[in-house]
């Protein structure tokens, strides 16, 4: 099952959605890997940081280009592939060759938009959700975000990740505290489960 993280928009937290899921499926017993598409190469950066303080992620972290992303075998039960911001191309190579997108997004009018723009150059009938972050949810703007989703029909999950400095604070560590990834972990294996039943066979 390979999962992208996609948002053309940067700042979202891509790259900590994708450590910290991939840190919990891990932590589950499940043989995971990440793949690096940001050029910027902040997912390898955290593991090489994580691997100085012999603090290693529980997973590789390799970087991919625009052809590997489309022909590099999967080695792991799950693959999660981080996305960099603003490149069209690679962005949809990885919406192409995922199972399943994530899209994290903080709930403010400007960030939703560009999730829904992400989401119309989607594959048609490509399982996304949405996952709110850096989010309050007794925040007017957090509900009237879930309102904008729903109308435009776009799955979100249940559980948002809200602000929380011992997130941000992971960087370059294995996280051993995960402030709502834990559950954004146990629906997305429900998600997966429910989509793995209308995908394809490999």
């Amino acid at each position: 099952m390979v999962i992208g993280l996609v948002n053309a928009k940067g700042g979202v937290g891509k790259t900590t959605s994708t450590i910290h899921l991939a840190t919990r499926f891990a932590q589950q017993g499940y043989s995971v890997e990440v793949w690096d598409a940001d050029p910027q190469g902040t997912a390898s950066e955290w593991a090489q940081r994580a691997e100085e303080r012999s603090d290693e992620l529980p997973f590789s972290v390799e970087p991919v280009n625009l052809p590997s992303i489309r022909k590099k075998k999967a080695q792991a039960q799950f693959t999660f592939i981080d996305s960099p911001p603003q490149n069209e191309s690679i962005l949809n190579a990885i919406a192409e060759r995922a199972d399943l997108v994530v899209v994290p997004t903080a709930p403010t009018g400007a960030d939703v938009e560009r999730v829904l723009s992400t989401i119309s150059s989607m594959p048609q009938g490509k399982p996304t959700i949405a996952l709110l972050t850096d989010a309050n949810p007794r925040y007017v703007l957090y509900k009237e975000t879930l309102e904008v989703l729903d109308q435009a029909g776009l799955a979100y999950f249940d559980q948002p990740i809200k602000t929380r400095e011992v997130i941000k604070a992971a960087y370059g560590r294995t996280p051993t505290e995960f402030s709502g990834y834990e559950d954004v972990a146990e629906e997305l294996l429900e998600h997966i489960e429910a989509y793995s039943k209308v995908l394809p066979a490999a």
